[in-house]
């Protein structure tokens, strides 16, 4: 090739990008213009499942295109976060992320196939849903402070069943015994149903769980709630005490949601999703459904999502290792 054309091959490469970046941004300002894809890290039907549907609905709605729900479940959940990190950063593919996906499997997967902050970019904030910690309706020790009392006197006699290593649930009781001193055995279960069984059968005295596993059981009478970890009382639960209120205030534990995108997704595209986000957090049966369900709405900005998520990976992040976690 001859030196002037060279020159000009170069001088090209500048008016290409920027004519790129004008069509990416003409996109964004239509977007959506086709089906948006939702990847769930969890399993059809549960409440985080169900959530992503309820406002995939609202969204389809507001937005004129329907957006559909992928559910890839596995590895605590970075499966699905790293499906949506790969795909093309159009503002098509969204991941339901939260504590698994930003927060515990970064911490607890050497090689995890993508990075949270630098791979995916926060969109908006959904809400938040506290775990509860439950007993057999015979156990003896059914406040906060006489399990902690009976956990010193006798440390490691008493079981607690929990899904999983490494989840929610799981991690709050390594929390929990790391900020009060006791010494509880952890028995994992493959959900929240089998733990709660177990209780409910006299063979294990404690279960933790999401607040929406446990409330049915709970409802009937059949279990006993002890505490649930949000800061402040739930409203599916507005008897139930907090862990704050046992006089732990650094145990408010929650599973928090959000919509996570590819990093370089166009910000008019993520605009366009957090305001119809933040629309149908505010319709009544949205909030209804969520409360049901033990989840609260919210309304984070950009920023402050950034810092809880980066405050979530950290603190995590500590309990992993000093409770010297893997994966299982």
């Amino acid at each position: 090739m001859k030196r002037r054309d060279v020159v000009a091959a170069l001088a090209a490469v500048p008016l290409v990008a920027a004519a790129k970046a004008r069509r990416a941004l003409a996109q964004a300002d239509d977007w959506p213009t086709r089906t948006v894809r939702i990847v769930c890290p969890f399993t059809a039907g549960g409440s985080q499942d169900n959530i992503a549907r309820r406002l995939g609905a609202k969204l389809t709605d507001y937005l004129g295109q329907s957006f559909v729900i992928d559910n890839r479940t596995g590895a605590g959940g970075s499966i699905a976060a790293d499906n949506v990190a790969k795909s093309p950063p159009d503002g098509y593919s969204v991941l339901l992320g939260g504590i698994a996906s930003h927060a515990v499997a970064p911490n607890m997967y050497a090689r995890l196939p993508y990075n949270p902050f630098t791979d995916l970019e926060t969109a908006a904030w959904i809400g938040t849903q506290p775990n509860l910690l439950c007993c057999h309706p015979s156990f003896p020790h059914d406040t906060v402070p006489k399990l902690i009392a009976a956990a010193r006197a006798e440390p490691g006699k008493y079981q607690y069943g929990s899904s999983g290593v490494g989840t929610s649930p799981s991690l709050t009781m390594e929390l929990f015994k790391q900020k009060t001193g006791v010494d509880l055995t952890f028995i994992s279960y493959r959900g929240a149903a089998a733990a709660a069984a177990d209780v409910l059968a006299g063979h294990v005295p404690l279960c933790i769980a999401n607040i929406d596993s446990l409330m049915g059981q709970v409802s009937a009478g059949k279990l006993k709630p002890l505490a649930s970890t949000g800061a402040g009382r739930s409203p599916a639960a507005p008897d139930v005490p907090t862990l704050v209120e046992a006089g732990y205030p650094d145990l408010v534990v929650t599973s928090w949601s959000m919509w996570a995108v590819p990093a370089g997704t166009p910000a008019r595209a993520k605009e366009k999703l957090r305001v119809a986000t933040e629309r149908a957090l505010q319709d009544a049966e949205v909030i209804a459904s969520m409360r049901q369900g033990g989840f609260e709405p919210g309304n984070l900005s950009l920023p402050e999502i950034d810092a809880f998520v980066q405050a979530e990976h950290k603190r995590w992040g500590e309990v992993i290792r000093a409770a010297g976690i893997k994966p299982q």
